[in-house]
């Protein structure tokens, strides 16, 4: 019998879930597993509410540069669907400019947003899991850059590098409560998030160029690693990266 994830019963939030990309992709499949999915949107209400009325969840808007609405969204998430058990914190900026013209303002901003938004997310959810007293599981998504320097990537990098060190210090407070936080690192995924970029002349054939696997990236390719760690085969998985890159950082630099 062929082996199949089931989520029936799970209750999940996925940030970020507003545009086309990881989010809403991640929540699609988790949904086609059998949870009900809480679609969080910063602007994109009639998207988000539609793809919401095909998870059997809702869909909220927050502005997770904002502390206050960062807390409250797994609560919100919680009262709609009766607890939570899954939290994806997959909403996040990206800055592509010279450390000498990154201001502080935008510097606040992408850490606001790719980080201490996360860690309040986190925070948030791990508190509604231990109540449940029946564990959850948190899954951050981070990138590549939060272990590969890239040029123009001083604020973005950073923010993924504090990521990847607050989801391993979040995993070992958590671990005993059967709570596993763990992260997922995209590397070139086609999605809005890039979109601009991907639109400037020969960008295709630049990355094409440094990824063995000799093709970009999809959402479904990183939510399916969200999907796994989300699910009850990766219960004994936890502070872990799994990284979604077609080999990329097999070519450059990786502790």
């Amino acid at each position: 019998m062929p082996l199949s994830i089931d989520l029936s019963g799970k209750r999940a939030l996925v940030t970020g879930a507003g545009t086309d990309g990881i989010g809403r992709a991640t929540a699609r499949l988790l949904a086609e597993a059998g949870a009900r999915v809480a679609v969080h949107h910063m602007a994109e209400p009639a998207v988000a509410m539609a793809l919401a009325a095909t998870t059997g969840g809702v869909a909220l808007q927050a502005d997770l540069s904002d502390v206050e609405a960062a807390c409250a969204l797994p609560h919100r998430a919680a009262e709609a669907l009766g607890g939570l058990d899954i939290l994806v914190s997959n909403a996040g900026v990206l800055l592509r400019k010279p450390l000498a013209e990154t201001t502080d303002a935008e510097f606040a901003r992408v850490h606001a947003i790719n980080l201490a938004a996360g860690f309040a997310l986190g925070r948030e959810a791990a508190g509604i899991m231990r109540a449940g007293g029946g564990g959850g599981r948190i899954v951050f998504t981070s990138s590549v850059n939060q272990w590969m320097p890239n040029p123009g990537l001083v604020a973005y990098g950073s923010a993924k590098g504090g990521l990847m060190q607050l989801a391993r210090q979040m995993a070992l407070e958590l671990a005993a409560e059967n709570i596993t936080v763990n992260l997922v690192a995209p590397g070139t995924i086609e999605t809005e998030f890039n979109r601009v970029a991907r639109e400037s002349p020969g960008w295709r054939d630049a990355k094409l160029a440094l990824i063995p696997a000799a093709r970009t990236g999809t959402p479904e390719d990183v939510a399916g690693a969200i999907l796994f760690l989300a699910s009850g085969l990766a219960g004994y998985v936890t502070g872990s990266t799994v990284t979604v890159d077609g080999g990329l950082s097999l070519m450059g630099m990786r502790p």
